[in-house]
């Protein structure tokens, strides 16, 4: 408002001034060039020469603006952005679609001139070790990390990555332990990690990196729990008893092992089978029965029945005894059943292995199951008998490969 005011007085004060100059006369210009003569007033001429001065300064604003970036220069690079970003978003659909060769293709040739070039080489690498053509997509990897230096990390990563894809998890540590030192909580360097020490079976390493994965949260707490479980029970499976060193040397690492485990995992059915499989190789059948009874009394667990029927105990009538308690609250139970069968076929009671074997057969025909039955049935002397049941063993073997 006050700045509209004061054109106003400023335009009233410009036309007084007119006013009053021209009461002092209008004067004349004359222009004569050849034979055209030009005459008029001066104040017309003046009123030209401005107005043409207007008209120029306008026109040479107006020429840098369509030549500067407001204009056509904008024009033109807004034209030519829109067309890469299109041929970024073209190879990403691609990508999308899982035309891996042509996504690689369009987005490496036309990196150069993107506007997020980076993002171009990342998916040209990944759409080309898709398409399991990683001698391509390793290329590309070095192309950014030559190009872009800024992006090395990055492109380590998808390098690490790679070699995973090409089941390499030496090839893919030598870079992940490089670059860890300086990235400690990335996220997807640790998942990386992981995939790296699961597929190089290095449980130790794993189980070590168990605490950053749950502080960083590097993956959900069901895949935690899950990998937990993997590591702890490879661990104990990885136990094998070294004929060189120390029995009692060797026992103690088991049990170092066991005493790293979590204390939750003390009771997960999976690691005690773990554990108890690992006793039986370090010689401890006694520690090995008493910690499946405590267990199976607990919470009934498959693996746990097994292990516990193929238990050659010292005390074989306690462990028959103990397995018959059980078998009055599973008496359906196949695998209760089995085990039954082979700790009264190991006492040698013929009659009483023949019924708990026959019974588990017929519950769930197995190998295992037919095998058991047909010696003990050709102990018992009724070898055709023992022979059909070679037999069934035969058929449930063949039904179990063709599933």
């Amino acid at each position: 408002m006050r700045k509209l005011l004061f054109l106003l007085v400023l335009a009233l004060l410009v036309g007084a001034t007119a006013v009053w100059l021209l009461q002092f006369g209008s004067g004349y210009i004359l222009f004569s060039f050849a034979e055209f003569t030009i005459e008029m007033s001066a104040w017309t001429g003046l009123l030209i020469y401005l107005a043409a001065t207007v008209l120029l300064l306008w026109l040479l604003l107006s020429w840098r603006w369509i030549a500067g970036a407001g204009g056509f220069r904008l024009w033109w690079s807004t034209r030519r952005s829109a067309r890469k970003i299109n041929q970024t978003a073209e190879g990403l659909l691609l990508f999308a679609s899982d035309d891996w060769q042509q996504s690689a293709k369009l987005l490496s040739e036309s990196a150069d001139k993107s506007v997020m070039p980076v993002v171009n080489l990342l998916f040209a690498a990944r759409a080309a070790a898709d398409n399991e053509q990683f001698e391509q997509a390793r290329t590309i990897l070095q192309r950014l990390q030559a190009t872009y230096p800024e992006s090395r990390f990055i492109a380590d990563k998808a390098l690490a990555e790679l070699h995973l894809l090409e089941d390499q998890p030496l090839e893919a540590l030598q870079i992940l332990h490089t670059i860890y030192t300086k990235n400690p909580r990335d996220k997807a360097l640790l998942r990386l990690l992981t995939d790296a020490y699961y597929l190089a079976d290095d449980w130790v390493s794993l189980q070590k990196l168990l605490r950053d994965l749950k502080h960083y949260k590097a993956i959900s707490e069901q895949d935690l729990d899950s990998l937990e479980q993997d590591v702890y029970c490879n661990l104990l499976d990885s136990f094998v008893l070294d004929s060189a060193r120390p029995i009692a040397e060797q026992r103690a690492k088991l049990e170092d092992i066991w005493y790293l485990t979590p204390k939750k995992r003390h009771k997960d059915p999976q690691v005690i089978a773990s554990y108890a499989a690992s006793l039986g190789r370090a010689q401890s059948p006694d520690k090995q029965q008493a910690l499946l009874v405590k267990a199976l009394n607990r919470q009934w667990h498959p693996e746990l029945v097994k292990q516990f029927g193929e238990l050659e105990s010292p005390s074989p009538e306690k462990q028959l005894l103990v397995a018959e308690k059980w078998f009055v609250q599973h008496r359906e139970d196949a695998d209760l059943l089995l085990a039954l069968g082979q700790i009264c076929q190991r006492l040698q009671f013929w009659g009483k292995a023949k019924d708990y074997l026959t019974a588990a057969v017929r519950l769930r025909p197995s190998i295992q199951g037919s095998i058991c039955l047909a010696a003990v049935l050709e102990k018992m002397g009724d070898s055709k008998a023992s022979a059909e049941a070679y037999r069934q063993g035969l058929i449930s073997a063949l039904k179990e490969e063709q599933s």
